[in-house]
């Protein structure tokens, strides 16, 4: 091949697949070095390699002779020549020594046997002769199939319509596409009259009845109340058209529809969808600026799959509700929010029409009830404000009604009347029940005290508890209780004895700065009972985006202790007075906010003298600031606000994170220079800034980076910052952290990041090394050598997955002697048994907990082993496996320790009893009590109820509950003491229990690909979309089995995980609702059990769902 010339492959990114020319032009004209390949995916070389064939065969075939009327019949024989070679080579692949070079397509053709076969495929067949294409078929009904009638892009073809020449028009082919199509979904933000207008013909023509009553095409639409856009009269006329329904999101402060998409939807499997910026108006289909872009499901069908299944969750989501123009409460409910949305100041208020609990809110109801079935009835919930913690409060005494009868007694107390009347309100909603409650106020005297809404000093001047009694409140409720006087919520708060007590709160925090957590029933790792993180609340659109930056400071801090006595005044000495860092800090303001006139900004300071010293700075700059810290006067720290929100000053200088008075919505803008490594000071220093306003797009960050001890723990700050584990922070911060909350953005400056990065990567690289001196730092602190493992992860904030590894060093025991806590060496088996303990990290089963527990603290274990003092004893340690559990040793105990025993031991030649596997593990003792405390930190952090598996009830698995695969075969005894083989498969099926496990993973590869198909996911959390097994379709054993079901007997249990690193969740059993398509089939289950808030957002495709 003769040489190329090296501007052929100009420097630059590709994706292209190579072939024999392209290497030999690689390696002539660039040699060795200076490019990269990589290997293809699996997953992705037969559809890489076929757009290669295809490329080189339509030139081939372009090229094939003379334009005349023989050419193509030579196309097509050439084309038949080319399949029938493929084919043969696919099924006589094992021919030895066929490499495939030097054969050509008449080398190998196929018999007449074999080419029926391949005929018979009929969609993947020889293609007929002479060329045509089938157009429409219409047996039963009219189908319009003239070139006019028909959209004029055509149903396989992709497009771009920019509304420029040579171009269709936009309304023109969606007026064909209507016209041609078996179903419609529509998805845009904003719908207008004019708009409708221009499609009503189509739309009334396509949707009129037949004699039965039924529309000849149905529509789904789905629109907002975005900028209140969207007119009422437009929706009016869709909604009253057969076969059409409208759902509405009314809640514009969490906009979250900005798509515009039209999926048209044909039985025939040639859909199409349009996806682009034009809304449903006039302007924007006639005309404008507008872009779309077409794709179709015979020629894109990745790309239509993942549309229909974003379309389908979103129709499913709560966010949206049925809009009935006939229906008063909707119409008033949809105007109101119009009115709001358009700027005229309307107050967002609950109506009946939006009544359900946001995803989000359904989890912390979810925890809530965890938490009451562990025993826990006096809870905190902890979230920013504005998450609606007083509706989870309303709903979560909704369902205590359902389950007590009535309504049981209520206290609410708040510290302001506003606050009451908003949550009495919400309770009516909730309960529907506009009597509900009666208000405690200044000197009013309520009919009944029931159901009461009171203020702390109504409650506290009258002596309510002491009047009626500290039981006579079946429920009671502290909304904002961080905000509560001392010692009026400290009186309260021990002298109440409710059956349940709920406090609502932002933070744990007083005012005061003491927690209020001692006052509440913690879960075992001292986290409160719900605590919406940051990032969850970020995630959600309920607080501000942020814009984040790590500036550079040269301030050397290396010598300061942190988290121990003394870092403060060692921050002051190093920060007060220093000119140079007040002007770098200044210049860094000014060049990152560009004007500071719109500045609103709080500038957070380690000391009263500190902040005295920034704020003279700020002053001397030009800088508008005043100064509000502990002994400022009540008029001083009332006034600052008010002049910051005026913009009369750009800044108020704190050192006081506690103040209330400097918590304002309207900051844009947090300086934070007082460095820390408190995970907790540093939220609530971050926090301060994110509160939702209509004044600003998000809040400006900026920290200042200065040099640290090798020691400093980034990781705790930026995990708090982003959610993410220690593990992940290395690569999240070198592509500068593509996965945060929309919206959100972290800039590291060149030195913070060079400081960061390596500290991060220290972190990752020696981390037993880290973790090593971290125990004897903790020891030492402690004063004392028995140290917990739950004690030390959570006084720490250590991750149990930093402990536990798989691989290398790993297990708490290793530790401890590494650490020197424990005398000697470790053991073989303690190493062992410290890395095959990584593969119980994910048990939150209770019932495997607690047996865990009580495996590890019964004498029936210490009895087996005297039974059994060592392997080489005269009777088979196997035998004697009834001697588990003296007194409880039932069959479901002897599963439970044989999923223990085959969850630990992972080979499959590792075949014994759970028994002769509790022998093994107690011989090594140590372990035997690393296994105890590990499952005290599971126990610590679990939330999960114990709940049975419908249809499974005598098999030791919890619904919803974690499982690996091997425990899930155990559980079901498919693998046994006698039997271990090795399983891959998707489904198994359990014909003496006529039940078939489905097991799904929801993303078979790693990392992002270009043609992921949503084939399974979530829809609801009542509703999962399933894709069979490859050779499942309606005419086999396996197909009629799911489609003749529940009738024949037969019950299907789905197990679901995210990738397959990941347990299987077990989801419980499903039902079938509908199935389409053939080997695959595509079935839509609809689960017994609905997902928890948190397990839909996990398997849901949608980012927030």
């Amino acid at each position: 091949m003769p040489r190329k010339s090296p501007a052929l492959l100009p420097d630059g990114l590709y994706d292209q697949v190579v072939t024999d020319s392209l290497q030999q032009l690689i390696e002539a004209s660039i040699g060795e070095h200076g490019f990269t390949v990589a290997d293809l995916a699996a997953e992705d070389a037969p559809a890489r390699m076929a757009e290669v064939l295809a490329s080189t065969l339509a030139r081939i075939l372009e090229d094939l002779g003379e334009e005349d009327g023989e050419k193509p019949r030579r196309q097509l024989a050439l084309v038949n020549d080319l399949l029938r070679y493929v084919r043969h080579r696919a099924t006589h692949s094992d021919v030895p020594g066929d490499t495939g070079a030097g054969h050509g397509p008449h080398a190998h053709a196929l018999d007449p046997r074999e080419e029926a076969r391949f005929d018979a495929d009929g969609v993947h067949g020889l293609l007929s002769s002479p060329p045509r294409l089938l157009l429409a078929v219409h047996r039963n009904r009219v189908v319009p199939f003239r070139k006019e009638q028909r959209p004029e892009i055509g149903l396989a073809m992709p497009w771009l319509f920019t509304a420029g020449r040579g171009t269709p028009s936009l309304l023109s082919e969606l007026q064909r596409e209507l016209g041609a199509c078996d179903r419609v979904d529509i998805l845009v933000s904003f719908i207008t009259q004019s708009g409708v207008r221009k499609l009503l013909d189509i739309l009334q023509r396509i949707t009129a009845v037949d004699a039965l009553g039924r529309p000849g095409t149905r529509l789904r639409i789905l629109t907002t109340t975005y900028t209140g856009a969207t007119e009422m009269q437009a929706l009016d006329l869709l909604a009253r058209l057969p076969g059409v329904e409208v759902r509405v999101s009314l809640d514009g402060r969490r906009t979250r529809l900005h798509a515009k998409a039209w999926i048209f939807h044909r039985d025939s499997g040639f859909g199409s969808a349009y996806v682009g910026s034009a809304n449903l108006s006039a302007a924007a289909m006639m005309g404008g600026l507008e872009w779309t872009v077409k794709f179709t499901e015979q020629g894109q069908e990745e790309l239509f799959t993942r549309a229909r299944a974003n379309f389908e969750t979103l129709w499913e989501d709560r966010e949206f509700q049925r809009y009935d123009p006939e229906n008063a409460v909707h119409r008033t409910a949809l105007e109101n929010a119009l009115t709001r949305e358009a700027g005229h100041g309307l107050p967002v208020r609950l109506t009946f029409f939006d009544l359900e609990p946001k995803s989000y809110q359904q989890e912390m109801l979810d925890q809530l009830h965890a938490e009451r079935l562990q025993g826990r009835h006096r809870n905190l919930l902890v979230a920013a404000t504005g998450t609606g913690k007083t509706v989870v409060a309303a709903f979560d005494y909704r369902r205590l009604c359902a389950e007590q009868g009535g309504r049981p007694r209520l206290l609410f107390v708040a510290h302001r009347e506003e606050i009451l009347r908003q949550a009495r309100r919400t309770y009516q909603e909730v309960l529907r029940d506009h009597a509900f409650g009666c208000l405690l106020v200044g000197g009013a005297e309520p009919d009944s005290h029931d159901h009461l809404f009171a203020t702390i000093d109504s409650v506290s001047s009258r002596g309510l508890v002491d009047r009626f009694g500290a039981d006579y409140w079946n429920v009671v409720i502290i909304d904002e209780c961080h905000r509560l006087a001392a010692n009026r919520f400290d009186a309260l708060a021990n002298a109440i004895r409710p059956a349940v007590l709920l406090g609502l709160t932002a933070t744990p925090e007083r005012s005061d700065g003491k927690s209020i957590l001692g006052y509440f029933q913690n879960r075992r790792d001292g986290s409160p009972a719900v605590e919406l993180r940051l990032w969850q609340a970020l995630d959600l659109q309920l607080l501000c985006p942020f814009e984040y930056y790590a500036c550079d400071d040269e301030t050397d801090f290396s010598s300061v202790p942190w988290n121990a006595p003394g870092e403060t005044a060692a921050i002051d000495r190093l920060v007060t007075g220093n000119d140079m860092r007040a002007r770098m800090v200044i210049h860094e303001w000014q060049r990152l906010a560009g004007s500071l006139s719109q500045s609103r900004a709080l500038v957070f300071c380690v000391s009263v003298g500190h902040a005295r010293f920034m704020t003279d700075r700020l002053n001397a700059a030009g800088i508008p600031a005043e100064c509000v810290v502990g002994d400022s006067s009540a008029e001083d720290r009332r006034a600052a606000p008010e002049r910051l929100a005026r913009g009369e000053i750009n800044a108020i200088v704190t050192c006081d994170l506690y103040n209330e008075g400097v918590d304002l919505p309207f900051v844009n803008t947090l300086l934070l220079l007082r460095p820390t490594q408190s995970p907790v000071l540093f939220q609530q220093q971050i926090g301060r800034g994110l509160r939702l306003h209509s004044s600003k797009e998000n809040c400006l960050i900026l920290d200042f980076v200065g040099r640290y001890r090798e020691d400093f723990r980034f990781d705790r700050l930026l995990s708090s910052l982003t959610g993410l584990h220690r593990a992940q922070l290395p690569s999240e911060a070198e592509n500068d952290f593509p996965s945060l909350p929309s919206g959100c953005f972290i800039h590291l400056q060149r030195q913070a990041r060079e400081r960061i990065l390596g500290s991060l990567r220290r972190l990752v690289q020696q981390n037993w090394r880290r973790l090593c001196t971290e125990l004897q730092t903790y020891v030492t602190l402690q004063g004392r050598d028995a140290i917990r493992l739950v004690d030390f992860l959570k006084d720490q904030g250590v991750e149990l997955e930093s402990l536990y590894r798989g691989s290398g060093r790993s297990g708490w025991i290793c530790l401890k002697r590494q650490a020197g806590l424990l005398p000697g060496e470790v053991t073989q088996e303690e190493e062992y048994f410290g890395r095959r303990f990584a593969d119980l990290l994910h048990v939150d089963d209770v019932e495997r907990l607690a047996f865990l527990a009580q495996v590890t603290r019964s004498r029936a274990a210490h009895e087996l082993k005297e039974a059994h003092p060592n392997k080489n004893g005269s009777e088979p340690v196997a035998t004697s496996g009834s001697a588990l559990l003296k007194d409880a040793g039932s069959a479901r105990e002897r599963r439970l320790l044989q999923m223990l025993a085959y969850q630990i031991d992972a080979g499959h030649q590792q075949k014994e009893t759970g028994a002769a596997f509790l022998a093994r593990l107690m011989e090594s003792p140590m372990s035997f009590q690393e296994l105890g405390e590990l499952a005290e930190v599971l126990s610590s952090r679990n939330v999960l109820p114990a709940r049975s598996i419908p249809g499974m009830e005598d098999l030791p698995l919890c619904l919803h509950a974690s499982y690996g695969i091997r425990e899930i075969l155990t559980a079901v005894g498919w693998l046994t003491d006698t039997r271990r083989s090795p399983f891959q498969a998707g489904v198994l099926a359990l014909p003496e229990r006529r039940t078939e496990l489905l097991f799904v993973t929801l993303d078979k590869r790693e990392g992002y690909h270009q043609r992921i198909a949503y084939h399974d996911y979530a829809i609801s959390a009542e509703r999962f979309h399933w894709q069979t097994q490859n050779s499942a379709g309606p005419d086999t054993k396996v197909g009629q089995r799911y489609l003749e079901s529940p009738d024949n007997g037969w019950q299907f249990q789905l197990f679901v995980r995210q990738t397959r690193k990941d347990p299987y969740r077990a989801c419980g059993p499903v039902t079938l609702l509908q199935a389409e398509g053939n080997r695959p089939m595509s079935i839509h289950w609809k689960l017994e059990v609905p997902l928890p808030a948190r397990l839909f957002q996990a398997f849901s495709i949608l980012r927030d769902a």
